[in-house]
């Protein structure tokens, strides 16, 4: 009953009512001299992100969670966690004076330089490519192309036509030519070779057949043979495009023309809508990585961190990072305005950059060999 009626005599204070309420009363315990202590009030600190800045609630971990622990050791704060569903919903939980703290992925951008004080970059993020591990050579990879590109049943109608034709080129020769080979193999292959380059060609030492209907059936071949060709000569040349069109992203100026998996509503789709990038929008990155393997796109954007989390945790997936980090901003972690924890914060903040603590955290989620 007490915090309810302290939420109707201060209805700004909906949302965290308990925590105000509280201190209104350490306030007037203070006030009125009836302790001679202060109370002490944990800190409430915003917990908001994906892996590996933050993930489950019960307890939180993630680089944030250990960053704060840390920071908050040196500076003897106590504290407890509060999950946030996102980093914006974070933003709007300390403009309205329930939290503390945000520990969360909170890029310190102008707009959110306006909402709330910051603390010094604890990360510097952005974006970054994942692309398919294509298996084989580019040899084998272009003859995989070119079976797709062709039409095998196509293929198996003119092999059908070739031998009939060889076989009546025989057979028909061998009883009105005398100089045709007599001999199986030679006649067949003589035969063969008249039906090929005939085909290839228009031109062949072979008159053909006599007759009307002969010369019907040698028109028939030529231009069969000519549209063979034609298809041939253009599914090699598709094949050659699209084997030059993969394994060409190696960086963002790459992405024009690509189809690019990224989660919806993240700063990555925003960055390749603004590029004039075809978008297939997914609803997180593990969905964007499977789109991506399945063939419906040919590369993933999304944070940096997050994607080189996955080539360095899931070696599994057939995926690697190219090229550079782009699109860059630095990560903070957000404080009310005039907070008196945020010098603190980045005090207990340069220590551990300078006795290599953040280093630490850093590559226990990105491995041994990657650089701050």
């Amino acid at each position: 009953m007490f915090l309810r009626a302290v939420g109707l005599i201060f209805p700004g204070w909906a949302g965290c009512t308990a925590h105000r309420a509280r201190s209104l009363l350490a306030w007037a315990l203070t006030g009125f001299a009836l302790t001679g202590l202060a109370v002490a009030e944990p800190l409430r600190v915003g917990v908001a992100g994906r892996e590996p800045f933050a993930s489950g609630n019960h307890p939180p971990r993630g680089i944030v969670v250990d960053l704060w622990e840390e920071i908050a050791a040196l500076n003897a704060w106590t504290f407890e966690f509060v999950p946030v569903e996102s980093a914006e919903s974070g933003m709007q939980a300390l403009s309205s004076g329930c939290l503390d703290v945000l520990a969360a992925e909170t890029p310190i951008t102008r707009e959110n330089l306006r909402r709330a004080d910051f603390s010094q970059p604890y990360f510097h993020s952005g974006l970054q490519i994942l692309v398919p591990d294509r298996p084989g050579s580019s040899a084998f990879r272009f003859f995989s192309d070119l079976a797709e590109m062709l039409r095998l049943e196509i293929f198996w109608f003119v092999a059908g036509c070739v031998v009939l034709l060889t076989t009546f080129v025989f057979w028909f020769e061998r009883r009105h030519n005398p100089d045709f080979p007599k001999e199986g193999k030679e006649g067949l292959a003589e035969a063969f070779y008249y039906v090929v380059t005939l085909a290839l060609t228009g031109k062949s030492t072979y008159k053909g057949f006599p007759g009307v209907l002969g010369r019907v059936v040698m028109i028939v071949w030529i231009i069969l043979g000519i549209v063979t060709v034609a298809y041939v000569t253009s599914s090699i040349t598709s094949a050659m495009t699209v084997e030059k069109l993969k394994g060409k992203i190696a960086g963002p100026k790459d992405l024009p023309g690509h189809i690019v998996a990224t989660p919806a509503g993240s700063e990555a789709s925003a960055w390749l809508a603004s590029h004039a990038v075809s978008i297939h929008e997914t609803p997180g990155l593990e969905e964007a990585v499977a789109a991506m393997l399945a063939g419906d796109a040919d590369a993933v954007v999304d944070d940096a961190a997050i994607v080189q989390t996955i080539d360095f945790k899931k070696p599994q997936i057939p995926v690697s990072t190219v090229g550079p980090v782009f699109a860059k901003v630095n990560l903070g972690f957000a404080f009310p305005a005039g907070s008196p924890h945020r010098i603190p914060f980045n005090e207990a903040l340069a220590r551990l950059e300078e006795n290599g603590g953040l280093a630490k955290i850093l590559t226990g989620y990105f491995g041994p060999d990657y650089q701050p």
